[in-house]
């Protein structure tokens, strides 16, 4: 129970948190502001907020200042990816309280806990707390929280601060996603001049150390930096590190059940979007996994905008379609739909991203969201709904 006093601070608190986080223009900003807020009451010794795909919930970014140490980055996405552990996000996501202690979840027997041994013992730490960001189009992210063994516990009134939460800052962060401002695209920090480079490979050996690169690794490993620690071109990556979204896509094809290839997304500092290939590879050498980095076509950025706007899978085709410039009737044969149940998804549509006509969807849609060239490359490969991966 948490008395009526700690109830006003806590609604205040949450107050607070939700001001700070609407306010935020980045992912950084976001993070940063939300765990300001919260301070008093949920403290931690290292903290991370991170982004995930709303369909796969591979980790997609985040803000890793306070995080653990780099080393730990690897072993830590290995978990949560390929070996399994308690409180991993598609759990957390099923729960009608997405949040919890790691102590918890292991019923006080913390040896059980993997992340435990491995990360929080050898820190110095106590427990963890977690929980997810989601709203009722999805999960968009988390929080992270390693307690110290001096730190005050989890108590009542945290947890019904965190429960407060979890729901509107999820809803923030999705738009976040939608904004070309969260990921450093705005004016101030432009991209570099040319065209973008060649796609990049590279090879990770068992404990995820890069073995082999292409000579345009650089250039996009720099545009997805390890937490804290810029890649450094003239050592390569293995020793700067790689993302966390790489590491996360890279325990993921390796994971039990996986079909040996999976495709991701991550965002850049002034790229915006670029997918991310990984293969297993069986092959004889230290190579483990391959991950090819390339820029996002309009398919990924249409997909998620329209995963975020809450569409329903065939409302995602034919917002696609309209996207194209297809019209009523052509959208009615393409999709095999009568004319009029063409125009009733489309009402759906204008209902739930707030538009009223076709040319208010295309503004809202794609031009406000990203890059004007990507109309000129919007052809065939554009949006048939959303398939499960970016």
């Amino acid at each position: 129970m948490v008395g009526h006093g700690r109830t006003e601070r806590a609604d205040a608190i949450r107050g607070a948190a939700v001001r700070a986080a609407g306010a935020a223009t980045g992912v950084d900003e976001f993070f940063e502001a939300v765990m300001r807020a919260v301070r008093p009451v949920l403290r931690s010794d290292v903290w991370a907020g991170f982004t995930v795909d709303p369909d796969t919930l591979l980790n997609t970014g985040g803000y890793y200042r306070y995080a653990v140490p780099l080393h730990y980055m690897p072993r830590m996405l290995d978990i949560e990816y390929r070996e399994g552990d308690v409180n991993g996000v598609p759990e957390l996501s099923r729960e009608p309280v997405p949040v919890r202690l790691l102590s918890e979840a292991v019923g006080g027997a913390r040896e059980r806990s993997p992340r435990y041994r491995d990360i929080i013992a050898p820190l110095g730490l106590s427990d963890e707390a977690r929980f997810v960001l989601r709203d009722r189009y999805g999960t968009w992210g988390g929080l992270t929280l390693g307690i110290g063994r001096d730190t005050p516990p989890f108590s009542p009134e945290a947890r019904a601060v965190a429960r407060s939460l979890t729901e509107p800052l999820g809803g923030i962060l999705r738009r976040l996603h939608l904004s070309r401002r969260a990921w450093g695209e705005h004016p101030a920090t432009p991209p570099p001049p040319g065209a973008a480079p060649a796609p990049a490979l590279v090879l990770l050996d068992e404990e995820y150390t890069p073995v082999q690169f292409s000579p345009t690794a650089p250039l996009w490993l720099d545009e997805l930096p390890a937490p804290g620690t810029p890649f450094a071109p003239d050592t390569g990556p293995a020793r700067g590190g790689l993302s966390p979204a790489l590491y996360g896509v890279a325990a993921a094809v390796r994971a039990p059940g996986s079909p040996g290839f999976l495709v991701s997304w991550a965002q850049t500092r002034t790229r915006g979007r670029v997918r991310l290939h990984a293969w297993h590879l069986a092959l004889p050498g230290p190579a483990r996994v391959a991950i090819a980095v390339e820029p996002a076509g309009p398919g990924e950025h249409i997909a998620l905008i329209t995963a975020a706007h809450g569409l329903t899978p065939r409302e995602g085709e034919i917002t696609g379609l309209v996207l194209r410039g297809h019209s009523t009737a052509e959208i009615s044969r393409l999709a095999d739909l009568s004319p009029y149940t063409v125009q009733e998804h489309l009402k759906s549509v204008f209902d739930k991203t707030g538009v009223r006509s076709r040319r208010d969807l295309v503004a809202a849609l794609f031009t406000r969201h990203t890059e004007p060239a990507l109309l000129k490359t919007a052809t065939a490969d554009g949006v048939t709904g959303r398939t499960g991966l970016l």
